[in-house]
């Protein structure tokens, strides 16, 4: 018999890479694993970040994170194995030399002990730190993992356009701040049609600072204190609710705020002529108490507002994008200048 021995390496599939996800925001930490580009049901975390604390406790806790996500896949579908190829994924606010792993961020209440150290150098000392408090397989392929990072609004962006994959979008991240991604054809758009060459709105002049100053939460509560809403222990979720209760002051802050984001844009949408702008972030959630107005202040160029539900979805479905150069099925490059 001429058939092949089914011990033979050749005859045996290479197992599918396993991406852990991680969405790395100033208040909390969020991960999954994805599998063959889809996340796994059940594998969802979400932890509280540690951004304000040691380097040290900050990198603990993302290794602390991919070693309990890769516990779930044993537990879930078999433990790991040598052949195992293990990929990590971050989505990381900016400033950040996403290339080289390296915070740059400074002065912005989140990841400031990180400022100007790789974070993969720090994570990779970590797991092999912890190889004697966990011998075995799982430090093993922690430690020889392809680390990734990319700017946690495109992977937002890249995320949410393998939901509308014919359109041309302008995504934002309402926060702490602004994150913006400008996506066409799967890339992020950056120095055309008016775009900054960054790709990204946060540093953009406006009024007497940047808009990344008034469109996040510290510019709602700089709104709200200029009303005289703002008490202790108030936040942006509270001042919505008071509006959907009939708060006349706090309707009249987001409707504001939702004329100023739209003549903040109109400019934008006058360029790259999005065909949507798709919403994710906390503050994407009061979008009914503002949308009139700022599809009012964009006049001709208003476009359909989406508001993602689980943005964070659309982010580890962005991460997983960082990855693509590797797969089988070829490259993608996600930046278009």
């Amino acid at each position: 018999m001429n058939r092949k021995d089914s011990a033979d390496p050749e005859s045996v599939p290479s197992p599918a890479p396993i991406t852990i996800a991680l969405d790395a925001g100033g208040t909390a930490l969020k991960g999954a694993l994805i599998v063959n580009g889809l996340p796994i049901p059940g594998s969802f975390i979400t932890r509280p970040s540690k951004s304000q604390g040691a380097a040290a406790d900050t990198i603990a806790s993302f290794a602390q994170a991919c070693h309990d996500l890769i516990h779930y896949h044993a537990s879930a579908f078999r433990p790991l194995d040598y052949h195992d190829s293990i990929r990590i994924g971050f989505a990381f606010p900016g400033p950040f030399d996403y290339a080289k792993g390296i915070a740059l961020l400074q002065g912005l209440g989140k990841y400031d002990a990180l400022f100007k150290q790789s974070v993969r150098d720090m994570l990779r000392f970590e797991f092999q730190s912890l190889k004697s408090s966990f011998p075995g397989v799982t430090m093993n392929r922690l430690t020889a993992a392809d680390i990734r990072f990319g700017n946690d609004a495109f992977m937002f962006g890249l995320g949410a356009s393998t939901r509308f994959p014919s359109e041309r979008l302008l995504c934002l991240t309402l926060g702490t701040g602004l994150g913006s991604a400008f996506v066409e054809n799967g890339q992020i758009v950056a120095g055309r049609h008016g775009i900054p060459s960054s790709g990204m709105l946060f540093a953009e002049p406006y009024r007497d600072h940047i808009v990344d100053s008034y469109f996040g939460k510290r510019g709602i509560l700089n709104m709200a204190s200029e009303r005289g809403l703002l008490a202790d222990g108030i936040d942006v979720a509270d001042l919505a609710e008071a509006a959907k209760h009939g708060n006349a002051q706090a309707k009249a802050l987001f409707r504001e705020y939702g004329s100023n984001l739209g003549k903040m844009l109109r400019p934008y949408l006058s360029g790259f002529q999005p065909s949507r702008l798709v919403l994710g972030g906390q503050i994407s959630g009061s979008l009914p108490l503002w949308e009139r107005d700022f599809q009012l202040a964009l006049g001709k160029h208003a476009v359909p507002v989406h508001a993602l539900a689980d943005g964070t979805a659309a982010v580890f479905n962005g991460i997983e994008k960082l990855f693509e150069d590797t797969d089988h099925h070829g490259s993608a490059p996600h930046f278009n200048p």
